[in-house]
């Protein structure tokens, strides 16, 4: 092992035998290797395994060298205040010996480590500089003298040149003492910093060996770069078959993009062998940039055959989630945005109220919350609470115990939050819901406890739960047909969907994905939308939204005999009048005032392109249109965050 914790790596053994006597005058136990440019990286790595803790090189091995060794090194070349003392002698030398013909003479350099600063310093002193090849022959006659980077030690203050370059007058530039000591210095600096890493990763590693959970590190390039003892013994793999390799190797059920791309916290299921875990994804954050991930795996009380029995019973009993956030199709700035803080908001098991008109793609949304979220593995059971009435909704929801009323079954019946638990319910149009239900439904949101109709038991359940209304809650709660506790338990997570008229830029890509799935469906050829069908789909109101849209298109894949779909084909199959289109009315959605003024103007700013044309249009300044669009998305930022 070596005994100095810095090396350096000479280019021959003049450097070497220079070197090793400043080492020695200045007090300094370093070791010195020679190298060739076919050798370097050997000598290197030597070094590094016999416990060098940092590498001085000569700047020609030091591009090869920090990319093949795992500690850090220093560059040795000519410094600046070489490179001054070198151009400045010859600067002067031209001058004594009438050897300027111009007041900005040309001089020209040799040496791969010397060109850019060299030139910067000449800039200064007022001389003009021209790269040159050892080999170069021809074009010397504006060259006045030669600097030349010598590989040696040596004081730059020449006073006469060394020798001649073709004829033309050769000074040597090389590495000076002061530079030599600057460099050790940098090379302990960077030891010292090392050590003080190492502390630190050590107690990282040591806190990481003494948690009960099993810990993964991945790099910014998906590669695993660390795993503690719990995450080996939970996976059943050696560090020596996981560290160094792609996770979506090691962990193909685990998908880092979201994580890596844009900073996103998860949770996702993990399967190894016959044995399930759940998996928290963190990103590494350094400076606000996304430079790794950390997985934190822990066990969970269900095997693979357990697994696969409650799959197939979640198959019999249709409570399955098929939607993820993949099928929610749009290019709408704010939906968008919505989708990622739905990706936040699966993540955690505060209920989530989702609003948004009849047909605007709520239950994708609640599908796909759940299908992100650790109670992937559960079921989905989803109601529809305007479609029941009060009395069966209550037994639906609720269960009931056996005699609870005439024609109740012998052995009772589990009701929906039952059936959903370890997984999510989705309760659907919640706004019309009686007080009564209202009422029974803010116990379960508090204590996760229902109680059958009949009953006297409490019964524990473990659920997620997602509500969706297309009604303005708040004005309910006005009018006394709103449960204000209620609606701070639902409203503790809140989504907004936009009708599908205040985003008509997500119109084309509907109609293509609809299309192509009733084209499979049907086993017909794709549609293809003129210019002038697609501008009357773009121009509809669509109340029925995304919903009306699908059926639109579902006709015209039916009725037409050929693909070409033109705007007569869509204006017999919509029936339209002239309300239905934004011709010199323009429309308006539905919801509160400020959600309809953000709707307008952003509609009115893409068909004019400008915010001045907007503002001229609407007889508004643009400042008020600038204010009103930072309003709302500062509301709608803080409205996600609550």
């Amino acid at each position: 092992m070596l005994t100095n914790k810095i090396a350096l790596i000479a280019p021959n053994k003049n450097f070497t035998l220079r070197a090793l006597d400043l080492f020695g005058e200045w007090g300094e136990k370093i070791h010195v290797a020679v190298a060739t440019k076919e050798d370097v990286v050997t000598i290197g790595q030597q070094l590094s395994e016999r416990g060098a803790d940092a590498l001085i090189c000569y700047a020609t091995f030091n591009e090869t060298i920090k990319t093949t060794v795992n500690i850090p090194t220093v560059s040795l070349r000519p410094s600046l205040l070489d490179l001054l003392q070198c151009l400045q002698a010859v600067k002067n030398w031209l001058i004594n010996n009438g050897k300027t013909v111009s007041s900005q003479p040309v001089v020209g350099l040799i040496g791969d480590a010397i060109g850019t600063d060299a030139a910067a310093v000449a800039a200064i002193l007022g001389i003009e500089t021209k790269n040159l090849s050892g080999e170069q022959r021809e074009d010397l006659s504006e060259i006045a003298a030669v600097v030349k980077e010598v590989t040696i030690i040596d004081d730059n203050q020449p006073c006469e040149p060394v020798s001649t370059f073709h004829t033309v007058p050769c000074f040597q530039v090389t590495v000076g003492r002061e530079t030599v000591f600057k460099a050790l210095q940098q090379a302990r600096e960077l030891v010292m910093a090392g050590r003080v890493e190492r502390v630190k990763l050590e107690q990282f590693k040591a806190i990481m060996e003494f948690t009960g959970e099993g810990i993964i590190a991945v790099d910014s390039r998906r590669r695993i770069s660390y795993i503690n003892h719990t995450a080996e013994r939970l996976l059943n793999k050696s560090r020596e078959q996981i560290v160094g390799k792609l996770a979506a190797a090691v962990l193909p059920d685990i998908n880092l993009d979201d994580t890596l791309r844009y900073g996103q916290t998860r949770v996702a299921p993990l399967t190894s062998g016959d044995q399930s875990f759940t998996c928290r994804i963190v990103p590494m954050l350094i400076g606000g940039q996304t430079v790794g991930a950390v997985l934190a795996i822990n066990e969970v009380p269900f095997s693979v055959r357990d697994k696969d029995k409650a799959n197939k019973a979640l198959d019999e009993s249709g409570y399955k989630a098929v939607y993820h956030f993949e099928d929610f199709i749009t290019a709408n700035p704010f939906m968008q945005e919505t989708l990622e803080a739905a990706k936040s908001y699966a993540c955690v098991d505060s209920t989530i109220l989702i609003h948004g008109d009849t047909g605007t793609g709520k239950e994708i949304i609640a599908q796909s919350i759940h299908n992100y979220s650790p109670r992937c593995q559960g079921p989905f059971v989803a109601v529809n609470c305007a479609a029941l009435p009060e009395s069966l909704l209550e037994s639906e929801l609720f269960g009931y115990e056996s005699g609870a009323f005439t024609g109740a079954r012998k052995n009772g019946k589990k009701g929906l939050f039952e059936q959903a638990d370890k997984g999510t319910i989705f309760l659907d149009e919640i706004g019309e819901i009686s007080l009564s239900m209202q009422a029974r439904l803010l116990r379960v949101l508090q204590q996760r406890e229902i109680m059958r109709i009949g009953g006297d038991k409490v019964i524990p359940v473990d659920v997620g739960i997602i509500a969706a209304t297309h009604r303005n809650l708040p004005e309910l709660i006005e009018k006394g047909a709103f449960r204000r506790d209620l609606y701070h338990r639902l409203s503790i997570l809140q989504l907004r969907l936009l009708p599908l008229s205040a985003r008509t830029e997500d119109i084309p890509p509907l109609v293509e994905t609809i299309g192509r799935k009733y084209a499979a469906k049907l086993l017909k050829k794709t549609l293809q939308f003129s210019a002038g069908a697609m501008n009357i789909l773009t121009r509809y109101r669509w109340p029925g939204n995304v919903r009306e849209l699908e059926g639109v298109v579902e006709r015209l894949m039916i009725l037409k005999k050929d693909t070409l779909v033109t705007a007569e084909d869509v204006n017999k199959v919509l029936d339209i009048s002239r309300q239905c289109l934004n011709d010199d009315v323009r429309t308006v959605p539905k919801g509160t005032m400020e959600e309809i003024e953000y709707a307008i103007i952003m509609q009115v700013l893409k068909e004019t392109g400008s915010h001045e044309l907007t503002a001229k249009t609407l007889g508004i300044s643009t400042t008020t249109i600038w204010r009103k669009i930072k309003s709302f998305q500062n509301e709608r930022q803080h409205f996600n965050l609550q």
